[in-house]
């Protein structure tokens, strides 16, 4: 590509960076506000309901409804999201390549690893919101058993969002799970559009080339902000053997709230 287009090309590409952290931030903000509701609900059932173990039956089943609607109520946004996501992913290749005025052609994408990433997403939800739950009812019969008062159960449960705290260690984990199954889905999306997309373009002399972009967030990997910049052959890996961000086979602890 000539210069300007190569700075059209990235003046779109940051735009579109800049909307998908937009994206993942309000999605991250709905999840905790939506647990903060549920948090408010929890902390209500234990005030009202009488502090001695034959109420314990009818005031867990209260707090599993409440949490049971928490998940209910997440996966489906989380499902919403990962899909807005895949979009995102395809728009990040299309889009800057139109700005540049590349012609290109590429044929639909398949869904089948969308609705793939999408059931793992949904385990993973289902999951917290039992791990919620179990840990809420056995502060709760512990607290009873131990003689503890209401205020204090709650207290052990969680009054707010953070901290070393049942609610807390859930925010964390909805927070964790919300960034990186977007970051694994839109990654996912962009990576086979770039490979539709190679098939399909006009120009016979284009050379494709890949650029590891560093998120810029605080804290990032040693190892991923050593890559900021680098690029390689579309069909070459970056050092790590690593084709791309998020790809499948990468280590937890490289793809764990990557950005």
């Amino acid at each position: 590509m000539t210069t300007r287009r190569e700075q059209t090309y990235d003046r779109r590409l940051k735009e579109l960076i800049e909307k998908a952290g937009k994206l993942e931030k309000r999605e991250i903000e709905r999840a905790l506000n939506l647990l903060e509701s549920v948090q408010k609900d929890i902390a209500a059932q234990v005030a009202t309901t009488e502090w001695q173990a034959q109420h314990l039956p009818q005031l867990k089943a209260a707090i599993e409804n409440s949490i049971e609607s928490f998940s209910q109520q997440q996966l489906a946004a989380q499902q919403d999201a990962l899909l807005n996501s895949w979009n995102l992913g395809i728009d990040m290749v299309d889009g800057p390549l139109s700005s540049a005025g590349i012609q290109f052609f590429a044929p639909e994408i398949a869904r089948e690893t969308l609705e793939i990433l999408q059931g793992y997403s949904a385990d993973l939800v289902g999951g917290l919101g039992k791990d919620f739950t179990k840990k809420v009812n056995n502060e709760i019969t512990m607290g009873l058993l131990g003689g503890k008062t209401p205020f204090e159960v709650m207290q052990a449960i969680g009054t707010e969002l953070e901290g070393k705290n049942v609610v807390g260690s859930i925010a964390r984990r909805a927070e964790t799970i919300t960034r990186t199954e977007m970051g694994r889905v839109q990654s996912a999306s962009r990576q086979a559009r770039m490979n539709g997309v190679v098939n399909g373009v006009t120009e016979p002399d284009m050379r494709w080339k890949k650029k590891w972009i560093w998120s810029g967030k605080p804290k990032g990997r040693i190892t991923h902000m050593a890559l900021d910049g680098v690029v390689v052959d579309l069909d070459e890996d970056f050092a790590g053997g690593w084709p791309h961000p998020h790809a499948p086979g990468m280590p937890a602890a490289e793809t764990i709230n990557c950005g």
